[in-house]
């Protein structure tokens, strides 16, 4: 099932899940109302499509831990290429679909014998 057909609530649960450290095996409310706040509030910084893809080397210990200014560059950076689009004008297009220029022989010219090639 893709995240797409689950609940905004299950899709947050998932990302707590795959980011923090001890997330599956806690049950406590209380763990997961801290950590729902704290996706809350890098939600609205950050989208939930970019979080659930977010990737790290490791995992933490609390989604708390992702606002501090240390992981704040890694994930600011990670944003941004996330939200990069290349703007196309700036590049000049080729067309490469057919040959041509100066040393472009067409298969018409070419010859068809060894007599006719050193003329």
């Amino acid at each position: 099932m893709t995240s797409k057909k689950l609940t905004p609530f299950r899709r947050r649960q998932l990302t707590i899940e795959r980011l923090v450290k001890g997330a599956v095996d806690n049950k406590s409310r209380q763990f997961w109302k801290i950590q729902m706040k704290m996706l809350n509030e890098l939600e609205e910084k950050y989208s939930l499509e970019f979080l659930e893809v977010l990737t790290l080397d490791f995992q933490v210990d609390q989604m708390a831990s992702l606002g501090h200014k240390n992981f704040k560059s890694k994930i600011d950076r990670k944003w941004r290429n996330f939200n990069f689009k290349v703007d196309l004008s700036k590049y000049t297009v080729y067309d490469i679909s057919e040959k041509c220029g100066k040393d472009y022989e067409s298969i018409y010219n070419k010859p068809k014998n060894t007599k006719d090639l050193f003329k």
